[in-house]
């Protein structure tokens, strides 16, 4: 279930939003032994580095991750991977999910034949959903999965 609803299998996440999240687990699956640097997360997911710089600045302005400069220096989470979840994860890199009363007339206009009232349902559904699943929850299954962990010797614990 996390894995299909995660990558795009019943929606379809923009590839800023793929990587955000691709961050945001590394940190929670990997970072046990300090900050990492985006360097590193983008080398592990194949992600450009400096794209990955620009997806976590928004990151941080959202509070998701803060940064730590100097040796050793690389991002951590502000919050523990339970209390993070993908809609704040999305909504960080997208902006709300939700948007009551704030409409563009000048992309769409309005007619009265379009059923104009389920675009907030399904925003509405969709951000549900997606708050219902934890960092936490994805990091249990990657484990499940066994999907690799690039932690130093001796730091291997269950999530």
């Amino acid at each position: 279930m996390i894995a299909s609803c995660m990558l795009g299998d019943p929606m379809r996440l923009s590839r800023q939003v793929q990587y955000a999240l691709c961050g945001i687990f590394d940190l929670a699956y990997n970072g046990a032994a300090g900050p990492v640097r985006v360097e590193v997360i983008g080398l592990r997911h194949r992600i450009p580095h400096r794209f990955l710089e620009q997806i976590f600045q928004r990151l941080r302005k959202a509070d998701l991750v803060v940064g730590k400069r100097g040796p050793g220096g690389g991002y951590v989470l502000t919050r523990r991977p339970e209390e993070i979840n993908l809609r704040d994860v999305v909504e960080a890199i997208e902006g709300p999910l939700v948007r009551r009363s704030e409409r563009d007339e000048s992309d769409w206009p309005p007619t009265e034949y379009r059923p104009d009232f389920l675009w907030e349902s399904l925003a509405q559904r969709t951000a549900d959903m997606l708050s219902e699943i934890v960092v936490a929850d994805i990091c249990r299954e990657a484990a499940r999965r066994s999907i690799d962990r690039d932690l130093p010797a001796g730091l291997d614990f269950q999530i």
